[in-house]
This record gives structure tokens, sequence and C-alpha cells, in this order.
């Protein structure tokens, strides 16, 4: 059950949800953001280079219902395929919720170095989850097919 085995684990209106689980069939979904026919996006991608739910997404585990955060029109997301290291998150941390970026008052801690600076956290993870160039990435193919 992915997201819901951890929130929302008694809301009412997920029954649904869980009979579905546990029998097999399926419901039907209402789609939150329907994106062009055009447009490819995978999130596994997003996932494995950092990207947390919460950018994307907001505060989903305060959400009794699903809404749209961020409209994920072009210009919305090339603003992140622009400067991700502004975005990215270590991997482990990319469902948690209650995240927060590197500041000089909340450092974050990861690959046995604290960071004070969400750029400098971001420049690091860049190389280390080899993230294509900005040129790549902001290329009309990466996502119009």
């Amino acid at each position: 059950m992915n997201c819901h085995a951890e929130m929302w684990t008694s809301a009412e209106m997920l029954q649904p949800l869980r009979t579905s689980f546990r029998t097999g069939q399926s419901i039907q979904w209402n789609r939150v953001h329907d994106l062009p026919d055009f447009v490819y996006f995978n999130h596994s991608i997003h996932i494995a280079k950092g990207v947390g739910c919460f950018s994307c997404h907001g505060p989903v585990d305060q959400m009794p219902l699903m809404y749209e955060e961020n409209t994920l029109q072009m210009e919305w997301c090339l603003n992140c395929h622009r400067q991700p290291e502004k975005f990215l998150r270590p991997k482990e941390e990319v469902f948690n919720m209650t995240y927060q970026q590197p500041t000089e008052d909340h450092p974050v801690a990861w690959n046995g170095k604290k960071y004070f600076s969400q750029v400098a956290l971001g420049d690091d993870l860049k190389q280390q989850y080899h993230l294509r160039t900005v040129a790549d990435i902001t290329s009309c193919s990466t996502c119009h097919r």
C-alpha cells in the first residue's frame, strides 16, 4: 500500500483503498495531475536522483485528499531542471515529508559531512547521483517524446 500503509491509516475515506489492497480488486482513480500525452514523465528517475515527494506534491501526509499543490506546467518543471541543486536531498530522505533543507541553524549530515547550505549539499548530490548536465535535462527531448 506504499504511502497509505503509513499515512491516514484509519481514515474512513481510504477504506476502498484498503479493501482493494486486501482483495486485489481495482478501484477507480481520479487523476490529480493529467499531463499532456506528448509529455514523458517517470517518477522513478526523480526518486533515484533525490527529488523528494514534497518538492512536487507538497505535504501529502497532511492531505486527506490529494490536491494539485503545483501546476507541473513546463516552466515550473524547468525551474527545477535548471537548478537541481536547490531541490535535491539524500535518497534516504526522498519520502520524508518533514525533511528540512540545510541551513546555518539546521545542518544536514550526509556522507560523513555536515552541510549548512542547500546548494552545497545539492552540488555534492548532483555528482554522487550522476545527474546529467543542465543542458541535457533542459533539452526538449528529455520530456517531450
